[in-house]
């Protein structure tokens, strides 16, 4: 390969070496074979390599970076590469920029035609502090990147199984109440109502008991599945909170939005028609304790609000139980 180059000043090369251009009396054309063995040189190298002059058109192209461009050597060389490659202009430009005004050159990481690269960049000068040369290095890291991507993945997949209930499917006690709190802290920064939700299925034990604990986990994650749905609906978070029992946070919900949601989950599991000789009514219902948070007043919002606000659920669910099951009741906040 023919390298077009010159001498350019001594030392103002990035790796050491004499800085390549394109005039005729190429320092290493003088010495016979040295374009041949420069050209050599840099095709072995292990990343792709190309060096442009100041109008962007290209000097010298090595064969790993014409195969990423996805053109012969012969293409490239003396081209004007954003006029080949379109697509690289806003990059080249935004580089030419910065070393135009002496600043540092960032290494830019890219997806390219199915692949990923990371690009260096190095400039050179004249002798009167002109810019002469742009030199690029393109690393293919696609391999590494997909390493990335399944690790990220495998993060994800990680902290999500330690939010999530591995029998329902909603979210776990540690998840719920991350939720609930960020859920409270939201609305008392936008100054809106969050409802908040404690169900629990009636007489469990006694099913549990008659039926045994595989066909308790199929009731629980019957009912699960209907709390998910209206709370997925309304925009809301869900979970099981331990055993039977289950919290939903609604936001943007007042008394009347939080109790109306309730109601329809309660109608809705009954409609399920679950037999449950042990229940008064014969079937398996659940029974909701409701309370909002007005969003007023503001404050921290620490575990110990929420546990507050849930035990205030609790409190009215407990109500609702007293009071004949499969019902809603609401306690107001203290």
């Amino acid at each position: 390969m023919m390298v077009k180059a010159a001498c350019a000043q001594e030392g103002a090369y990035p790796f050491g070496a004499p800085p390549l251009a394109s005039r005729p009396d190429d320092r290493f054309d003088s010495a016979p074979g040295m374009g041949q063995t420069v050209g050599r040189y840099f095709d072995a190298v292990p990343f792709a390599l190309c060096i442009l002059d100041r109008a962007r058109h290209v000097l010298f192209v090595n064969e790993q970076m014409a195969q990423i461009a996805g053109h012969r050597v012969v293409d490239l060389d003396g081209y004007c590469v954003t006029a080949l490659l379109p697509e690289l202009r806003p990059i080249l430009e935004k580089r030419y920029r910065l070393a135009g005004s002496r600043q540092p050159l960032p290494d830019l990481r890219i997806s390219w035609r199915g692949r990923e690269y990371m690009l260096t960049f190095n400039a050179t000068y004249d002798r009167g502090g002109e810019l002469a040369e742009m030199m690029i290095g393109a690393i293919d890291i696609t391999r590494e990147a997909r390493i990335e991507q399944g690790l990220r993945r495998s993060r994800r997949r990680l902290l999500a199984s330690l939010r999530t209930d591995h029998l329902t499917g909603l979210l776990n006690r540690r998840g719920l109440e991350t939720a609930v709190r960020r859920g409270l802290r939201c609305g008392a920064r936008e100054r809106r109502p969050v409802g908040l939700l404690v169900a629990d299925i009636d007489c469990f034990k006694a099913y549990n008991d008659r039926f045994g604990h595989v066909t308790g986990d199929t009731c629980l994650m019957a009912v699960a599945q209907i709390i998910g749905r209206h709370g997925a609906r309304a925009g809301g978070a869900v979970g099981r909170y331990g055993g039977e029992e289950f919290v939903v946070l609604l936001p943007d919900a007042d008394g009347d939005a939080a109790v109306e949601f309730a109601e329809s989950c309660r109608a809705a599991i009954e409609a399920l028609a679950i037999a449950h000789p042990d229940s008064p009514v014969g079937r398996v219902t659940i029974s909701i304790g409701v309370t909002v948070a007005s969003g007023e007043g503001g404050g921290k919002i620490d575990s110990s609000v929420v546990s507050h606000c849930i035990g205030t659920a609790d409190s009215a669910l407990y109500r609702a139980k007293e009071q004949g099951r499969n019902a809603v009741r609401f306690q107001a906040l203290p």
